[in-house]
């Protein structure tokens, strides 16, 4: 009974697994590269074209706050119908009239102005933020599903090693030299190999379906490993002098903050223009058209002083120097979170790239002793149990390398985006010496 579960088992799984490593023809995709991945998620982000459209909303504040400055015209009719003559006989009279009025002085618009254009900066930064973010996230995921692939190929590869090595127990119990029990053991591991294929392939499933979440299509085919990347994840250089200062330079949030900042503080001063009186010029042609024509033409400078406005002007600064010193601490707080993620990814980057040299080399250990392991079996100088114990350290040994790749690429995708940087791009020793981008 245990046998035929385990055959089951065994062939179950690799029905899954190859069902799923050969897709038909028509959903077959061209390998996706990281830096596709990437882009397509830059530019598919709802999140990213929703803060677009705020940056569209801001510019549209922009352009009503320089309205303040332009002039307006305007023409209006009035008819007016009176149940007595007029000495003229009629009942109804009317008449038509074109303004023309010009902002001569009004110091409030220009805090006004101020304010809409740095709030519109801010808005813009936030939209390249957001971009940049998106593109983060669709290379988590990228790396995640192709580590998911790795761990299916090595899944894989042990149970094509443990098959062999059932075969080849079988044949020698055949013969006499091996017992029944070791070609039950065989089997086991054939089993346990089948079952790491099957989750393995439900863990490269749900990756791939949050890769194409991310990247705003369906994505089935292979993935092009980033050579680069993991390269510059296992030797690149961390850290410089000044790299916190160029890092709040390139990062977006910052700026927008910054910006918010700004616009907190133009609109802080806009209550205190309020004490200055307002000047406009206004032109004005009038037309009587019936029972009478004719026609005058005025022209007027209007003051307006709003001397005591029972404190609102004073209430309105007290607010917004209130949101404005609100937004500074907010800046305080980033500048700092800044600091300690620069700090922590370049201590996890580290830690993370000698994990990995060390699976690396337990990983190229394991596939000697599995070797090693095999000729001894061969010559009947090693028991089956000795191999299959072989054949899952080897296993285990890839799947921790495979784990520690990941690991270490996380570390220095979170150290670029802690540093301000895009997902691919310059290595992190050129955006030092360069400065911000």
């Amino acid at each position: 009974m245990a046998r035929r579960r385990a055959a089951f088992l065994l062939s179950f799984s690799l029905a899954v697994a190859t069902a799923w490593h050969a897709p038909s023809p028509a959903s077959a995709q061209a390998a996706l590269r990281l830096e596709d991945a990437v882009r397509l998620a830059q530019s598919r982000s709802e999140r990213a074209r929703q803060a677009g459209l705020q940056v569209e909303v801001a510019e549209a504040g922009v352009a009503r706050a320089r309205s303040s400055f332009l002039p307006t015209l305007v023409a209006s009719g009035n008819a007016t119908l009176r149940a007595q003559e007029t000495p003229t006989g009629d009942h109804l009279s009317s008449g038509a009239a074109l303004t023309l009025t010009q902002p001569l002085v009004d110091v409030g618009a220009v805090a006004n102005l101020a304010e809409a254009r740095h709030s519109r900066d801010a808005e813009r930064f936030v939209a390249t933020e957001e971009r940049r973010a998106a593109g983060f996230e669709a290379a988590r995921a990228f790396l995640e599903a192709l580590t998911a692939e790795r761990l299916l190929d090595a899944a894989r590869s042990r149970v094509e090693r443990a098959r062999a090595n059932e075969r080849a127990t079988a044949a020698r119990a055949e013969a006499g030299l091996a017992s029944s029990n070791d070609v039950t053991r065989a089997r086991l591991e054939t089993a346990s190999g089948g079952r790491d294929v099957a989750q393995a392939t439900g863990t490269l499933v749900r990756s791939q379906l949050t890769l194409s979440l991310a990247v705003g299509r369906p994505v089935d085919g292979a993935l092009v490993v980033p050579a680069s990347t993991t390269d510059e994840a296992a030797r690149g250089a961390s850290s410089s002098n000044d790299i916190l200062r160029r890092a709040l330079d390139r990062r977006s949030d910052v700026r927008a903050t910054r910006s918010r900042i700004r616009a907190a503080e133009a609109a802080a001063d806009e209550p205190l223009y309020r004490l200055a009186p307002t000047l406009d010029l206004q032109g004005q042609v009038r037309a009587d058209v019936y029972p009478t024509a004719g026609h005058e033409e005025l022209v007027s400078l209007n003051l307006n002083w709003v001397i005591f406005d029972a404190g609102t002007r004073y209430a309105d600064r007290r607010s917004r120097l209130a949101q404005s010193s609100s937004i500074a601490l907010e800046e305080q707080l980033l500048l700092r979170t800044v600091a300690i993620d620069i700090g922590g990814a370049i201590a996890s980057l580290e830690a993370s790239r000698e994990a990995y040299r060390l699976a690396g080399e337990s990983a190229a250990a394991s596939q000697r002793n599995t070797e090693e392991t095999e000729i001894l079996y061969q010559q009947g100088l090693a028991r089956a149990i000795e191999l299959t114990d072989a054949n899952a350290q080897r296993y285990d040994a890839e799947v921790s390398r495979e784990t520690a790749r990941l690991a270490m690429e996380q570390a220095y995708l979170e150290l670029r985006f802690a540093l301000g940087l895009e997902p691919i791009g310059p290595t992190l020793a050129a955006s030092h010496a360069g400065g911000a981008r």
